[in-house]
């Protein structure tokens, strides 16, 4: 039933009603036959053979609008399965920008900090080569770069 994804459904279900209908008028009709053979005595050696071919007929009607329920129900399990899709593109792409937008704030904040303490090393450049000890301005200097700007970690 593949072949069927070609088709439009319109087409497909002018095809199977159409099947479907000309089946239950030849088994209507194949049943009504012993009152029409009155009229018209030429037609009863097809009795048989017409009702034979009607219920043929309305079997596959049946089974073809069957086949064409389950074609129609998958079709709109797919568009709404891409629909789905569509939304969680849409949503992942609003999450990268606020991703982007974060790590852009938080390589701000470092390079804030980083330009803040190398002003303080500048400042307190006398200080720290003076006598080549570490003085207790060079010290709280380093230990304030190696914090995690924010206070988290």
């Amino acid at each position: 039933m593949w072949i069927l994804a070609f088709l439009p459904s319109a087409f497909l279900a002018f095809i199977v009603n159409a099947i479907l209908f000309i089946g239950v008028v030849g088994v209507v009709v194949s049943s009504l036959f012993k009152y029409v053979i009155k009229f018209v005595p030429t037609l009863i050696p097809y009795r048989t053979a017409l009702q034979v071919v009607s219920v043929l007929i309305l079997a596959l009607g049946v089974y073809l609008k069957g086949s064409y329920n389950t074609e129609m129900y998958w079709r709109e399990k797919v568009e709404e399965a891409q629909a789905q899709v569509k939304i969680a593109e849409q949503k992942a792409a609003e999450t990268s920008a606020k991703i982007e937008y974060k790590f852009i704030d938080k390589v701000k904040v470092v390079k804030d900090v980083q330009v803040i303490i190398q002003e303080k090393i500048v400042e307190k450049e006398k200080i720290i080569d003076s006598g080549c000890k570490v003085a207790p301005e060079a010290l709280s200097i380093l230990n304030e770069a190696s914090k995690v700007p924010g206070g988290k970690k």
